[in-house]
Order: C-alpha cells, then sequence, then structure tokens
C-alpha cells in the first residue's frame, strides 16, 4: 500500500543527487519508527519521486500514521532550506527591495544568504520559525493528499514561511545599511583625524572591559572632554552610541600619541579605535600601566 509520494522537478544530476541524498539521510529515522515502511527512488530527466509504502493494517505498525507524516513533513523541509531557501530567499529579495547599484545589491544579497546560514543569535531564531513554518505547512498537505508536487508547494503554499523571509531580508537591508554608514562614518573620523592638529602629546586609553573606559594624560590623571563646537563633533554626538563618548572625547583632545591599555584586542570597539587614530595609536596589553590599572594577565576571548 502506498503511504505517500514526494515529487520535485529538477534541473540537472547535481539537483537529483541532493534530492536523494537528504531524503535517504531522512528515512533512516523513519524507518527506525516503523520498520515495516519500504522507500523507493524514481527519475527521470527532468523529475525525481520518493515514495513510501508499508503494508496494512496500520494496526500493527510500530508507529501511527500522524508520526510518519511528521518526519516525512521534517525530511522535505530538510531538503527545502538546503537546496531551495537560497534561491527562493534571492527572488524574494529582489521582488521586495529596489537597488540603485548593482554591486551594493550583491554585497546585500551575499550578507542576507549568510544571515539565512548562521546558526545563533536573531539569526537562529529565524532559522527555527522558518522550519517551524514549512514542517507544518507540508505536515498540513500530506494530512490533505498523500501526493506531494514539490514545486506546487513552493509556488502556492508558501506564504507563512516567505513571510518569515520578508522579516529577515528586511532585517538584513537596515543591518547592511546601518554598517555601511558606520564604516563611512568611521573613515569621515579617520580622514579628521589625519589633518588634525595634535593638542595634547599622550593620551592613555583604559579599556576596563566591555564599554567600560578611563582616558589619562601622559601623567595618569583623568581627562575631561573639552567643549567643542566643530560641525564633526555635532555630528558625531548624534550619531555614535556609548563607546562613542570616548571617540568623542579623544577627537577634541587629539593626540599626538595614544596607547590604548586592554586585554581584549580584539574586540570591535578597540580595532575601531585603532583605526580611527591610525599610526598615532598603539594598542598594548602588558605594560607597566597595564598591570597597575588593568591586573595581571592577558585575558584573550
Amino acid at each position: 500500500m502506498e503511504l505517500f509520494s514526494v515529487s520535485a522537478g529538477i534541473r540537472n544530476e547535481d539537483d537529483k543527487k541532493a534530492f536523494h541524498r537528504i531524503m535517504t539521510d531522512k528515512q533512516k529515522e523513519l524507518h527506525k519508527q516503523c520498520k515495516q515502511l519500504k522507500f523507493m527512488f524514481s527519475a527521470s530527466d527532468d523529475r525525481v519521486m520518493w515514495t513510501c509504502s508499508g503494508k496494512v493494517p496500520l494496526s500493527t505498525w510500530t508507529a501511527s500514521a500522524d508520526t510518519l507524516r511528521r518526519l516525512t513533513a521534517e525530511a522535505i523541509t530538510a531538503y527545502i532550506m538546503e537546496e531551495k531557501e537560497q534561491e527562493i530567499a534571492a527572488r524574494l529579495m529582489f521582488s521586495e527591495f529596489e537597488f540603485d547599484d548593482e554591486d551594493e545589491a550583491g554585497r546585500i544579497l551575499q550578507w542576507f544568504l549568510m544571515l539565512l546560514q548562521k546558526n545563533e543569535g536573531p539569526s537562529c531564531e529565524f532559522m527555527m520559525s522558518r522550519r517551524r513554518r514549512l514542517s507544518d505547512g507540508i505536515y498540513q498537505c500530506l494530512n490533505e493528499v498523500p501526493e506531494l508536487n514539490l514545486d506546487g508547494f513552493l509556488t502556492f503554499r508558501l506564504q507563512p514561511y516567505e513571510q518569515e523571509l520578508r522579516e529577515m531580508a528586511e532585517y538584513a537591508v537596515d543591518e547592511f545599511m546601518l554598517d555601511q554608514q558606520y564604516e563611512e562614518f568611521v573613515s569621515l573620523l579617520k580622514y579628521f583625524v589625519y589633518f588634525q592638529e595634535p593638542k595634547m602629546p599622550l593620551v592613555h586609553v583604559i579599556h576596563k572591559g566591555e564599554e567600560d573606559f578611563l582616558l589619562l594624560d601622559g601623567n595618569l590623571r583623568p581627562i575631561e572632554r573639552p567643549r567643542d563646537d566643530g560641525l564633526v563633533m555635532e555630528r558625531l554626538d548624534q550619531e555614535m552610541e556609548i563607546e562613542d563618548m570616548v571617540v568623542s572625547t579623544l577627537i577634541a583632545v587629539s593626540p599626538a600619541r595614544m596607547i590604548i591599555h586592554t586585554r581584549q584586542p580584539e574586540l570591535p570597539v578597540i580595532v575601531t579605535l585603532a583605526h580611527i587614530f591610525d599610526n598615532r595609536a598603539e594598542v598594548c596589553c602588558s605594560c607597566p600601566e597595564c598591570s597597575a590599572l588593568l591586573g595581571n594577565g592577558r585575558m584573550m576571548t
């Protein structure tokens, strides 16, 4: 007795192999749940089919029909997310957003696709939600009919899943644009510092951890930010955040030489500071000031 079948259009031999590989891997779990199941693959030049059959009566099975449908939905979901999702995502992004610059559009797409594969933070939550949307939709289809045409499903039954992708695309575009704006502004600050005359011979930047900084002059006395009404300083105050008050003060005092004392030199804020002040800056992890103010030992993350 045929229980269900899943068919999909293929464009080349690689598509066929991917379908076979993923479904073969997933059917092992199905077979563990119910040893009475039998699976068969068939393929033509442009289509592949995966069929599951089993002996009746169902009451003799070691797993319920509902469990089998759930596991089958998970298997098909794995195939879509591995082999189809990036193509669907790219189509959706270019249909939802307009880009004036082709190169920028390509970079945003790569950023978007990278986020889709990322398995931590907000990206992980999006991935789990997308997987659940797909699996639930496929399970519902298998409840309605035992023959699932994957191409038809991808065309007509993807609305909840595509909404998840749409939200992820919006997030990716926003994050990319913010990152670009930040990079451009950091470059502007670097340019400004390059032409700025030094006002102090030496400044020690003590990074105590996270967003906690202490600024000291050459005699290890605390530095207060001088008043400055310049346009760059005004924009800096408007556009940057907590650690940026450190950047703002450093630009205002304009040190000829700056030593950044830190136990975490790889942190983005440390890298940004060193980049803005370029050859005026050096990063130190083990000088006497470091030992006195940060303690002994090098904490690397």
